[in-house]
Parts: structure tokens; sequence; C-alpha cells
């Protein structure tokens, strides 16, 4: 675990072990009894979607009815043999590829016997269905705060908030898949190899804060039984709120001010609506089984509010686990790329329903802090991004076509081809054009344009490598498959402090000194 402050000058120790007030809000059982009415009246079931339903996500097989009737779109993935149990997961508040994309992300769970239900939250792309797009901008904000400043303190008016609504659908989600595996859902007919099969609820970042908040309102509404049976979020958010508004905001956070500052006389109404969503204030009631993914250090979901969630969590101490990463909501390196892929295969272990969650994280306890390797020994592969996913581990908005247009433009304008362009005066120029603050993510981007065939060729390029000795080409190999992995994977490396460390300890060790460029020219000649 690394030792350096956090940009809000908090110790690694200190992120994960912040507590923080969980006391609900002054409305909160009215606000909830309320919540639950409305859910209520619904009977979810997973129905086959009907080609051209929604054009916004055509990759949708099913879809639902909703919290007041909205469908929800979903993409359902079956095992091969007999369901033994069945898992539902959203997304976060950026949603950058198609639900088949994301469904393609849970094949080892779904070896394990899991169907897994895919769903977008209302005025997503998928389900916008009678809603539209409420991802747009508007007079109050983005998505996360449309609804949060509706005029009235009833409960009822509470709910013109979305993200009540939202957790609504991921509600009703569980209870349509359930429905289906319990074979009550005609239309979506489910081999189990079970009468009852479990259900289980995943989500990160925002899709984590609404799985939280539905794992607690949940609980107790089955006699006998819990409605989820095992609980995995990764950098879950909302949580508390309180802190937030006295840090620098970031995420949702930076959002909520922004509305606050254009609504002043709301600001009581709104800071109460946040605290009902406060998932610390939902933690609480969470019993079942949870793990739980925290980075040391997050500015969009700020770490220390993360840490109060998991610790909030009501289940029992040997019933949730804390897998730990080094940075949270962007691209940190290789290092820190590898314990997020990690995690997804701690996640295939944890949602195995041919083991208890103690069996299966039995092995994965020294690996929570630290460590790069799974239990059995394999590294876990950091896959390239699909086309059309953002370029870092989370992205920061939304990559469009318009977005990639411009891009391949500026890089045709550069005139450098892709090998040769990292650390020239035509790349910053390039990212000064495009305003993209960002060389690693821009980067990875044109990596990605590169494999999906959509980049240009600009010939060779006239910038040929320096020449190094075939002991010095042997000890750069080494370096670069300690960093990368393997050479396969050299394109990982560039502008990044796993290459700074790699030039430093080279040109040291060689006596050579070698500029950035020359040094990734020679790497990309050897790798060929």
């Amino acid at each position: 675990m690394g030792t350096q402050p956090d940009d809000f000058g908090y110790s690694p120790v200190q992120t994960l072990a912040r507590v923080a007030d969980h006391a609900p809000a002054r409305d909160h059982s009215a606000f909830w009894s309320e919540w639950f009415r409305r859910v209520g009246a619904e009977r979810p079931h997973l129905r086959p979607r009907a080609t051209g339903a929604d054009e916004s996500d055509p990759t949708a097989t099913h879809e639902f009815s909703s919290f007041d009737g909205v469908r929800i779109g979903c993409r359902l993935a079956l095992p091969d043999g007999p369901v033994r149990a069945g898992l539902v997961t959203s997304h976060g508040s950026e949603v950058c590829s198609t639900l088949e994309a994301d469904a393609e992300g849970w094949a080892r769970v779904l070896e394990r016997g899991v169907a897994v239900l895919v769903i977008r939250v209302r005025g997503y792309p998928g389900s916008r269905v009678g809603v539209g797009d409420l991802t747009q901008p508007h007079a109050g904000g983005t998505w996360f705060t449309r609804g949060l400043d509706a005029v009235g303190d009833t409960p009822d008016r509470a709910m013109q908030w979305v993200v009540p609504q939202a957790v609504g659908d991921l509600a009703d989600a569980c209870r349509a898949l359930r429905n289906a595996l319990y074979g009550r859902s005609p239309d979506t007919p489910i081999e189990t190899a079970s009468a009852r099969p479990p259900v289980y609820l995943h989500g990160e970042s925002l899709g984590g804060g609404l799985a939280v908040a539905v794992a607690a309102q949940l609980v107790g509404r089955l006699r006998h039984e819990p409605m989820i049976e095992r609980l995995a979020v990764g950098l879950p958010g909302m949580g508390d709120w309180p802190w937030r508004f006295s840090h620098t905001p970031g995420g949702t956070g930076r959002e909520v001010a922004q509305l606050l500052r254009l609504k002043p006389e709301r600001a009581e109404t709104i800071t109460q609506r946040l605290r009902m969503l406060d998932t610390v204030v939902q933690a609480a009631r969470v019993r079942g089984p949870a793990l739980v993914k925290l980075a040391q250090r997050d500015d969009v979901v700020p770490a220390p509010t993360a840490g109060a969630v998991f610790n909030a969590l009501g289940s029992d101490p040997g019933q949730k686990w804390r897998f730990v990463v080094p940075a949270g909501h962007c691209d940190a390196g290789i290092a820190n790329a590898r314990r997020h892929a990690l995690f997804e295969r701690c996640l295939a272990d944890f949602f195995d329903p041919a083991r208890t969650p103690d069996d299966a994280m039995h092995d994965w306890e020294p690996l929570l802090s630290e460590g790069e390797r799974a239990p059995d020994g394999a590294s876990p592969e950091i896959s390239a991004p699909k086309d059309g996913a953002p370029a870092s581990l989370f992205g920061a908005g939304v990559l469009t076509k318009d977005a990639d247009a411009a891009l391949i433009a500026a890089y045709e304008r550069a005139g450098r081809t892709l090998d040769a362009l990292p650390y020239t005066r035509e790349f910053d120029a390039l990212l000064r054009e495009l305003d993209c603050p960002n060389a690693r993510d821009t980067l990875h981007r044109l990596q990605t344009l590169r494999k999906s065939g959509r980049l240009p060729k600009l010939g060779r390029t006239t910038d040929r490598p320096p020449t190094i000795e075939p002991e010095q080409e042997r000890l750069l190999t080494e370096l670069v498959v300690a960093a990368a992995g393997t050479m396969g994977a050299r394109d990982r490396l560039p502008h990044t402090p796993e290459f700074d460390a790699l030039a430093e300890r080279f040109n040291r060790e060689t006596g050579l000194d070698l500029s950035h460029h020359d040094l990734w020219r020679v790497i990309a000649k050897l790798a060929k």
C-alpha cells in the first residue's frame, strides 16, 4: 500500500479507514416508504425486445416495465448449461459501450453457470423509450441532478429526482430476473439447476451507489430469505455528502455544487434529498456478503467517501471484503490497470454459486491489498478498449463519432505515423488543438482506432530510430517485458510513469542519453 497523501491530504490508511455519520435524514422513512409503494406498483417481467424498439442501443435483447411504467432495456446472457444463479449489473455515469459489449465482459461469470442481466437505467442508451435522452445537459446540470431541485418537500415531489427512479429501475431488474429464474416469465423461459436460484448484484461508480441503495432497500422485503444474496461494487459513488460539501468536489459532487450555485434558495431541500440517497446511510442496512473495490486516490468518486461506504456496511465483519487499487477513475499506469483487471477475476470467484463467499474469498485474502497475479498464479489480461470505449480505464466522457473524426483529422495533419508520434512537437500540437490534457488517453484512443482499421495510413516515416548494441537491445527488451508484461503490450507504455522509470534505468545502465522519443522508436523497432 502506498504512503503518499491524496489530493485532500489523506494518507491511504486514513482514506480507507474513514468513518462517516450514517444517521438518516429527517424524512428518510417517509421517502423510502413512498419509493417502495411506487416500485411495488409494477410487476416486472423480462420480455424480448422488438427490433427497432429503441435505436439508442439496438443490442438490447430484453426489456421490462419499471418505475412509473418506463421501459428499461437490457441484455440477457445465459450460460451453456442450466442456470445456477442470476446476476444484475448496471453502469457508471458515462456509457461508452453497448449492452452487447458489456455483456461480453462477463464470460468468466457465465462459465460458472450464472445468467447475467446487463441493464441501462432510464435515460441512458437502450432505455430512452418515452423519456428521451436524459443524459443531455439541461438547465439544472446533468443526468444526476435532473429533478433534484424539484419544488416541494413531500416524498412525492422528491421522487421527481431521477436517481431514486434509477434505484427503482435496478431494483425492478433484480425482481424481473428473479421472476424469470423462478419460471414466472413465460416470454423468457430459462432452464435452471434448482427451483430457486439466488440473485446477485453488481455495480461500478454510479452503478455501485445505486446497487448499495437497492441491496439496502430490498432487505427484509421477502420472508425467510434475502432478495440480494451477494453484492459486489467498485468505487461506490453518492456517499458521504457532508464530507463532499466541505472539500473540492469532483464528479457528481461538482455537478451538485453547480446546481447549488444556480439554485441557492433550494439548498436545504437539495442537501436533504442527497442525504436520503447517501450510500453511507444506505450501507448500514446491507446485511449480506459484500465485495467492494476501493481506491487509494480518486478525485471523481473521492476515495475517502468510498471508504466510508465500505466501513458503514452492516454486513458481518467476516462477510465483507475490501479490494484495494492504487487509483480509481483515471489511467494511472500498468500496475494500477492490473489491479483493476485482477478485481474482475476476483468477481468471478465471488459470484461462483458452487462456492460459499467465505470459500471463494479465502484464496484471495493475501491479494486484497496488493499483488498482480491471481491465486492460481495467472497474470490478468489487460484488454485494449473496444471501439467506441473510453481510452482510459473509466473515461471522462463519451467518445462520439464526431470526436473520433476530429482526432483522425488532427492525426493526419500531424503527418507522423503512430509509432513515431509519442514525445514529439507534432503530438503536443495535436493535444493543444483538440484540448486533450491527457496524452496517454489520446494516444490510447489512436491505437484503438488503428486496431479497428479506422486510422489512415500515412506511409513510411522518415524518423529513423537510433542504433544500439545487441546487449543493450536485450536489456531494453527485458525492461519492457518487466513493465508491460510482454513486448506485445508495449503500446501501453508511452506517456506513463512506467515509461519514465524505464527510460531513466536504461540510460543509467547503458551510459546512453536517449530521449523518450528515440527510446520509444527503438522499442517499436525491436517489437517488429
